[in-house]
């Protein structure tokens, strides 16, 4: 199920999810914004990092990307997540220049909303973003075909990343320089490899917003859904999905059969939960924090509904 509706009125109790329990698979500095959105709702919000970011094993061939991406060598760069733009500018920083330097003379794409506000953030313009879906087959799908030029593209990626973009681009005839700009690593990275040195920890040099998070690790997750799934506390509890590789470590390592409402941030996530065998219950069509929050109403009524006690006494499923 995937949401597109008007965001329902507040209800008396404070709010549209008065009393909800939300478990969001992200770090404390990247979850402000999302958390900020459903506890304006009314929701409790908890949060479960399962995954990391840390430098590539072998950083030269990004170094060597950006270098060629400063010397007007790329038509095009994309930038496919706002975590490859926060790597990216580590890289430019070591170099002694800014990102919004090096890509000076070349067309930025971003796959959508959050990775094009990253690069606001780094004073950088994007001049494509997909509207409507806004996801490596969005981009795919909006992608100019080449012209009578050199037709280069510069992607800088995850480790782990999906080979659909490269691979469409280069059939269709550009020359894709893929690079691997961070990997994707259980939680949390060593603190010298991390993209971000300590911004992923809470204690005495967070932020004040980091520190208000209440962060369960894999184990307090589990006891929390085993009450949850017993009654001796309040249920259901949703529990959003912001990847597909946060799916994954999620169903692998955390998932407490019949526990949680699952939510999808987007299709990818919600394709990968499907092939794990345990569909979300909805979906945001927008990545943001105003889409994931209805996607978590969506979940949460949908749930409600079909385990509403019938007239006759008995429960649908």
């Amino acid at each position: 199920m995937t949401t597109d509706r008007a965001r329902p009125a507040p209800n008396p109790a404070g709010g549209t999810l008065s009393g909800a329990d939300v478990v969001l698979l992200r770090t404390p500095d990247r979850a402000g914004p999302m958390a900020a959105e459903l506890r304006a709702r009314g929701a409790r919000v908890r949060l479960l990092p399962l995954i990391d970011f840390q430098l590539p094993a072998d950083t030269s061939p990004v170094s060597a990307g950006l270098q060629e991406l400063g010397e007007g060598a790329f038509d095009w760069i994309i930038l496919t997540s706002a975590t490859t733009v926060r790597a990216l500018h580590r890289f430019a920083a070591d170099s002694g220049r800014t990102l919004a330097q090096l890509t000076s003379g070349t067309r930025v794409a971003a796959v959508g909303a959050a990775t094009r506000q990253a690069l606001a953030g780094k004073g950088i313009d994007a001049d494509l973003v997909p509207e409507a879906d806004q996801s490596a087959r969005g981009l795919a799908a909006a992608w100019p075909a080449p012209g009578t030029g050199r037709n280069r593209l510069l992607l800088p990626q995850a480790d782990i990343a999906d080979p659909f973009l490269r691979t469409t681009l280069a059939d269709a005839g550009w020359e894709v320089s893929a690079v691997t700009a961070y990997q994707t690593v259980d939680y949390p990275a060593p603190e010298e490899l991390r993209l971000e040195p300590g911004a992923a920890v809470s204690g005495p040099g967070s932020s004040p917003a980091q520190a208000a998070h209440t962060q369960l690790s894999p184990e307090q997750y589990r006891s929390f859904a085993v009450a949850c799934r017993s009654g001796d506390a309040p249920a259901p509890h949703a529990v959003v999905a912001t990847s597909p590789s946060t799916a994954r470590r999620f169903v692998r390592d955390t998932l407490v059969p019949d526990a949680a409402v699952l939510v999808a941030i987007g299709d990818p996530t919600a394709r990968q939960l499907l092939e794990l065998g345990h569909p979300p219950e909805a979906t945001a069509t927008e990545p943001t924090p105003a889409g994931i929050a209805d996607a978590v109403e969506a979940a949460l009524d949908a749930h409600r509904i079909s385990h509403s006690p019938r007239p006759e006494g008995k429960t649908s499923k």
